[in-house]
């Protein structure tokens, strides 16, 4: 899968097209950094001070290879569609095997950074249900109301808990009704494009 690159990062990229190998490698050592434990001024600072161009360049040219990076780790895009991608910045062949290279070799690091940086949310674990029915009543005579009682187990943080919904026969077919309408709707091609660059 190719990364589609926004303009203000083809810009900011650009920078290193005319760089040496070893420059190259430092910003790219910056930018992991940069993922690791955010900005660091006295880098940008230092590598603005020996390249004799200002701070911001510096800094637009980091972010935009921690995104990449960031990016590519996350759809754990293989070496051939990486160097695609550099391949429509324009760089030379062998700028783009040493970016990939670069790349290839800090993957794994920066996805344990990135799961590390990720929420654990609680999620689904199972349903109990009970189902009770009045079978007469005085004051609603022939008319039978069932009550629909819902045990879900949420796991959170390696926690089970509990919730309990009591729910009517009403209320439970419409929440079923929407539930459906959401599975339809993940399965349209608008959800699906918005799911692949996602994951």
């Amino acid at each position: 899968m190719i990364i589609l690159l926004e303009d203000k990062h083809k810009e900011d990229l650009q920078f290193i097209k005319e760089q040496p190998t070893e420059v190259i490698a430092e910003f790219v050592r910056i930018s992991i950094e940069f993922l690791r434990r955010g900005a660091n001024v006295k880098l940008y600072s230092g590598a603005s001070k020996s390249l004799r161009v200002p701070v911001a360049q510096v800094e637009a040219v980091v972010e935009g290879l921690s995104w990449l990076f960031a990016e590519a780790s996350r759809l754990l895009v293989n070496e051939e569609d990486f160097l695609a991608t550099l391949t429509i910045l324009g760089f030379s062949p062998e700028l783009n095997a040493q970016i990939t290279e670069l790349y290839i070799s800090h993957r794994s690091e920066i996805r344990t950074i990135q799961s590390q940086l990720s929420f654990d949310l609680p999620h689904y674990k199972d349903l109990n249900w009970r189902f009770d029915v009045q079978l007469s009543s005085r004051s609603l005579r022939n008319q039978v109301t069932p009550l629909f009682t819902l045990c879900f187990n949420i796991e959170d943080n390696g926690e089970t808990k509990k919730y309990y919904v009591e729910s009517d026969y009403t209320n439970l077919k419409h929440l079923a009704d929407e539930l459906d309408n959401a599975l339809r709707e993940t399965k349209s091609t608008h959800s699906r494009r918005i799911m692949r660059n996602i994951k």
